[in-house]
């Protein structure tokens, strides 16, 4: 039975479901303000460029989130933040109410109140799911969606009557979370932790629909597969990999995500949410637990699996990605604050209350900070991490000034995927924007560069990324490159970044012999150098081994390599090895003199990857690199 709420000023709420209207019609005014004062984070500009055209599915995530952006673009014309991120604020609108309806159906009316209450007022999902243009918000509204069903057909016995139409529904929702983000495998793996530890669901397991639901959700996702399969499955590749990729074991990483995704709820969510979680799991899969058993299997998968990777895993700071599984523990949080309003009313009271006023008092603060920078002048910040939402479509003027975004076969660059989208944002579609790294993401498919064999290259990026002087480091496919200049960007009237860079490149090329000569700058093309014999042409190898980072495009085959050397110090053998499998071995004779290794390297490599590494490994110090060429192989 409902307890109805005690504590002023929440006994003034008459209605749960009218409460909740009005919950959702004033948090969604909140972010339609927060999204015209806040430009685009790194993230939002990075998943604008590489939609600006659209595709079957894209390098870090499948296409839903990414479709709505192309959609909003192709609508209305405009790439400004609070036009784009409008359908991810209704959304969220969407994702509230049905988290009110599965808490009220699966508990209390009230319990649902409290349940969109807390996830609004949780950081991670009030602001960041809430309101900005990624994959999140879809996926949780689709997931919440596949839950729902999910509960109408395993909690409800009357419902299994009707059992083929209900999982037909899952299949379908399951399939537009597919859509949204991988994340939707774990609502499968939920999904059969119920049915396999509750003996009244596992005919489940025996029963066609449940693999029949399966299969529509994939033809559903049949996008991924298919843009997957015609790029070498470089999505699931770069996903996966993160995952088994490691460091060891680093307790402090572990220590990281767990307060990382206590802050991104909050901790007066956090603390008590993972409370009512172990509980539910403490006691199990019994009769009187079944629905908290059930939202606990579907929260666990998400939550545990990218806290646990944490400890070896290098996931860096995306807290975010256990918040599916949170998401299911919220009506849990609510069912805690109906029973605390009617046993403990003042307590719970001052909980509800401070957790709304510190929440809103939060956003203020960092909404008045983002649009006036007047914290920078109360306490001085080394950095300031509200600057990834400062844009830079503050410099469109000053390019289109210059002719850049009018001219003609000429393309934009930056070089890391971050920038990427910065520069999107600078030239505003007037360009295609290219990522010249080994780390472009989505920004390796939005130009085929063969294309662009002899164009011009704006190239765009901060001091830091490109350094005082990037010409070294495009030697290799430009025939020049020449500043164009500096910029700043100003927030409040204070200028806070001030080093953006512009350069143009003239006769870009990505067939062109790569060649290092010995006395070639080192800064960009690798490490392990040593010092330059000027008057022989040669650079000493001082490290154990010595690297040349080479920029290559995928779909450029390189093959012949030539490499010469000496030894200044006794006969010795010299290594090459290519993205580390050995190519060859040169003999260095005793006299020193010069011996040249003809090679080739693998053509074959992943589609995203821009760069390839020879290493040289000689067997002890004294030898000399001469002369190194990598060629493209002819063209059929």
């Amino acid at each position: 039975m409902a307890v109805a709420p005690l504590s002023r000023p929440w006994s003034d709420l008459k209605d749960p479901a009218r409460a909740t209207l009005i919950l959702i019609g004033g948090t969604a005014l909140v972010r339609v303000l927060l999204a015209v004062l806040m430009d685009f984070g790194n993230g939002e500009s990075y998943y604008l460029a590489g939609t600006r055209e659209p595709h079957l599915s894209y390098f870090d995530q499948p296409p839903l989130a990414l479709w709505l952006g192309w959609a909003m673009l192709a609508l209305t014309g405009s790439d400004d933040p609070a036009v784009i991120r409008l359908p991810f604020i209704l959304i969220f609108a969407a994702t509230t109410w049905v988290l009110f309806s599965l808490t009220r159906r699966l508990i209390s009316p009230w319990a649902g109140f409290f349940a969109a209450l807390f996830l609004n007022i949780s950081a991670v999902f009030t602001v960041s799911v809430g309101g900005w243009f990624q994959p999140d918000g879809p996926l949780m509204l689709f997931w919440l969606l596949t839950a729902w069903a999910l509960a109408r057909v395993m909690l409800e016995p009357d419902q299994r009557t009707r059992a083929w139409p209900w999982w037909l529904v899952i299949g379908l929702l399951l399939g537009l979370t597919l859509l949204a983000k991988y994340h939707a495998v774990f609502l499968v793996a939920g999904a059969g932790l119920f049915a396999l530890t509750r003996p009244d669901q596992r005919h489940w397991v025996r029963h066609p629909a449940p693999y029949v639901a399966g299969l529509l959700a994939l033809a559903v996702a049949a996008p991924v597969l298919i843009w997957n399969a015609q790029n070498d499955w470089v999505s699931f590749a770069f996903q996966s990999g993160r995952s088994v990729e490691s460091a060891g074991l680093r307790p402090d990483w572990l220590l990281r995500s767990i307060v990382g995704q206590m802050t991104w709820l909050l901790p007066w969510v956090w603390l008590p949410m993972i409370w009512v979680f172990a509980a539910a799991l403490l006691r199990g899969p019994t009769d009187a637990n079944r629905t908290d058993w059930f939202l606990a299997c579907l929260a666990v998968g998400p939550i545990a699996f990218f806290t646990v990777i944490a400890l070896w895993a290098p996931l860096g700071f995306h807290f975010h990605w256990q918040a599916p599984g949170y998401l299911m523990l919220f009506p849990l949080l609510g069912r805690m604050a109906e029973r605390g309003l009617a046993r403990r009313p003042r307590l719970t009271g001052v909980w509800l209350s401070g957790s709304v006023t510190v929440t809103a008092l939060v956003l203020a603060v960092l909404a008045s900070h983002i649009g006036t920078n007047w914290i920078a002048h109360v306490v001085p910040l080394d950095k300031d991490p509200t600057l990834e939402a400062l844009e830079w479509r503050a410099l469109r003027e000053d390019l289109a000034e210059t002719g850049l975004l009018d001219r003609p076969e000429t393309f934009a660059a930056a070089v890391h995927w971050v920038e990427g989208g910065k520069v999107d944002s600078a030239v505003g579609g007037a360009l295609p924007v290219v990522v010249l790294s080994n780390d472009p993401r989505n920004l390796a498919f939005t130009l085929d560069l063969r294309a662009a064999e002899g164009w011009d290259m704006l190239l765009m990026g901060s001091g830091r990324r490109l350094g005082d002087d990037p010409r070294a480091r495009f030697t290799q496919s430009l025939d020049r490159l020449e500043p164009i200049g500096t910029y700043t960007l100003t927030r409040g009237g204070d200028v806070v970044i001030e080093d953006i860079q512009a350069w143009l490149g003239r006769g870009f090329t990505l067939r062109r012999a790569v060649a290092f000569d010995g006395t070639d700058a080192v800064s960009y093309f690798g490490d392990g150098w040593g010092p330059v014999d000027a008057g022989a042409g040669a650079r000493a190898v001082a490290a154990d081994t010595a690297t040349l980072r080479v920029d290559l495009d995928p779909r450029v085959p390189y093959g012949p390599l030539r490499v010469q050397a000496r030894s200044a110090d006794g006969q010795q053998t010299l290594t090459v090895a290519w993205n580390g499998t050995a190519v060859g071995r040169l003999v260095l004779p005793e006299d020193g003199s010069v011996v040249t290794l003809d090679t080739r390297v693998p053509g074959a490599r992943r589609v995203d990857r821009r760069q390839g590494t020879i290493t040289i490994t000689p067997e002890r110090p004294g030898a000399w690199v001469h002369d190194l060429r990598l060629e493209p192989d002819p063209l059929p």
